[in-house]
């Protein structure tokens, strides 16, 4: 007899035709609040997330405060109709849960001149200084301490790239952040997401490089892992968890009197990961300022 685990909200890939059938697969990681799933045959992975989690792409949420004592690594998986059989014991049933599908954010050429880009960016900034991003490590261990070095380094030459609009800067740069720092998600990584999720909102005028970023990402993808891989091209996409859907909603709109709670809750993704891209999402608010010559706002050189 399985035990039944009931699926509250779930990603609006659980719901398409292509979907997987009769696919399986196997449990790769568990943690405390998330359990990933793998894919071999499709290079896919799928996440389930503990109940007070937020919602995310390719992820949905489990009637379920915590994950480590249910799931086990190895454990087989297969998909079928309305649900998940986990192992022996589990089965995921979706037939009572809700869609999450969030609207697209659109940036009008109105907000990009009304807003302080640059005092959102020192705001955003100034929230991860102090916290467990690589970028700004500050102990003494030799490797991290290079690694940081390499971190900014490459950052601030992206940077200068995507303003002069230089693409075979902007690609090498690209190639020099993807895999760089540690984890299932390294830092450089991590900061490319936080920095595609808001470039690339339509009617950004930096979305002219989302090319030259998908690109890199085909071609140099084999530097990192399958989920951070996967996590960047779903932000180039513009796929991304709840919390940072929230705030990018928020600036958009104009709205930016819970900014620094919105901040908060982004810092609450993986032990970093949410600082690194907020790394990213400060610089792309810097790029978006908008000066009378707009930085971003032009062709390849």
């Amino acid at each position: 007899m399985r035990q039944c685990l009931f699926v509250q909200t779930a990603d609006i890939t659980f719901f398409e035709p292509s979907f997987p059938g009769d696919t399986t697969g196997y449990v790769e990681q568990v943690f405390s609040r998330a359990v990933n799933i793998l894919l071999p045959e499709r290079q896919q992975i799928f996440t389930l997330l503990s109940t007070d989690c937020d919602n995310g792409p390719n992820s949905c949420r489990l009637a379920l405060e915590h994950c480590h004592h249910l799931f086990q690594p190895g454990e087989r998986v297969s998909f079928h109709n309305n649900g998940i059989n986990i192992g022996t014991d589990k089965r995921i049933d979706f037939s009572r849960c809700t869609r999450w599908q969030p609207d697209a954010p659109y940036l009008t050429q109105a907000r990009i001149k009304e807003t302080d880009w640059q005092s959102l960016a020192q705001i955003t900034q100034a929230s991860v200084e102090q916290s467990a991003s690589l970028f700004y490590f500050h102990s003494g261990n030799i490797f991290y301490e290079e690694m940081s070095r390499l971190l900014q380094l490459h950052r601030v030459q992206l940077i200068a790239a995507l303003r002069a609009g230089n693409c075979d800067a902007i690609e090498n740069e690209i190639t020099g952040l993807l895999g760089l720092g540690i984890g299932l998600t390294p830092s450089g990584d991590d900061y490319l997401a936080g920095l595609s999720a808001f470039l690339f909102v339509d009617g950004h005028p930096a979305r002219k490089y989302r090319d030259n970023f998908i690109s890199v990402l085909e071609r140099e993808k084999h530097k990192t892992t399958l989920l951070s891989a996967i996590t960047l091209r779903e932000a180039i996409d513009q796929r991304y968890r709840e919390s940072i859907h929230n705030f990018i909603n928020q600036v958009v709109s104009g709205d930016l009197e819970n900014t620094q709670q919105l901040i908060n809750e982004i810092k609450k993704i993986g032990s970093s990961s949410g600082c690194d891209m907020l790394c990213g999402m400060a610089d792309a608010f810097a790029l978006t300022r908008y000066d009378g010559e707009n930085h971003v706002d032009q062709d390849c050189n």
